[in-house]
């Protein structure tokens, strides 16, 4: 206990040190000009009491010990200051370094999938996206299209139990290859199908950019054999793929796939209005 006040004690004297040593210039200015210093008092049977003396001592030694306190003290901040300064250089380096290897490693992410994108002799209609799961959340690590316009993100990241994506992360996998025209009736039936399946809204349904018509939604396990993230193909045509075709191209090239998505460890990628149903 004794100790614990001593500390915190301390720790008040080197805090205020500043504050204390200017009151005591100032006590020791106003000694000098009064000339306080030389006051004198009898009391008590004693003569010529140096009362002055017993105000003026304390403060010029109250102003030497707190002034050494104050330059100490000033000394270990700047060092401090310089030492964070030095450290936030640092952490700014090694955040920048960090960026740019994922920076590299999205974009050889996404050259693979161009890849993919020609072993299944996809055209300017099809799109490979890769969702990772982060946080409870989808979040897209890849994206590659023969078609620049489809290449564009969507939302960075959305629930884990939305769209056609989210029943194939909960079941596995999901096909469907016969969504009708979004053109037809104002879209009314692409809308009224695609709510047969999992609940959207018709105005965020709209705002899709991409309405596709064929979708296969597939799931991946990690190194530790745990679902780790899902691949949607999709198609903007009616039966645009094979499920079956598909399947058997993705298994050469699963372990390649699954290599790139252990690596990711999360790539925020710029939002639109695109769910990436």
């Amino acid at each position: 206990m004794i100790r614990k006040q001593l500390h915190q004690s301390i720790d008040w004297i080197f805090k205020y040190s500043l504050q204390i040593t200017s009151i005591s210039l100032v006590v020791l200015s106003i000694v000098d000009i009064s000339n306080l210093n030389e006051w004198k008092e009898s009391f008590w049977g004693l003569t010529d009491v140096p009362i002055g003396k017993f105000i003026y001592y304390p403060a010029v030694i109250s102003a030497i010990l707190f002034g050494i306190f104050s330059i100490s003290n000033s000394s270990n901040i700047k060092d401090l200051e310089e030492d964070n300064k030095d450290k936030g250089n640092k952490i700014q380096d090694l955040e920048n370094a960090l960026n740019d290897s994922i920076k590299e490693m999205n974009e050889l992410f996404n050259s693979y999938l161009t890849l993919m994108i020609k072993n299944l002799n996809f055209g300017h209609t099809e799109r490979i996206s890769v969702y990772k799961v982060y946080e409870n959340k989808f979040v897209m690590i890849g994206r590659a299209s023969d078609n620049p316009n489809l290449q564009q993100i969507g939302r960075s990241s959305y629930p884990i139990d939305e769209g056609f994506i989210g029943k194939g992360w909960a079941e596995g996998e999901y096909f469907i290859n016969d969504l009708p025209d979004p053109n037809l009736r104002n879209g009314d039936t692409y809308y009224k199908k695609v709510n047969e399946v999992c609940t959207i809204e018709k105005e965020v349904l709209n705002n899709i950019k991409m309405k596709s018509r064929t979708f296969f939604i597939y799931r991946i396990k990690g190194y530790d054999n745990l679902p780790k993230a899902v691949l949607v193909i999709e198609s903007e045509n009616e039966k645009g793929f094979d499920k079956a075709d598909v399947i058997n191209k993705l298994a050469g090239v699963k372990q390649p796939l699954v290599m790139f998505i252990e690596k990711n460890n999360g790539v925020t990628l710029q939002p639109t209005n695109d769910l990436g149903l």
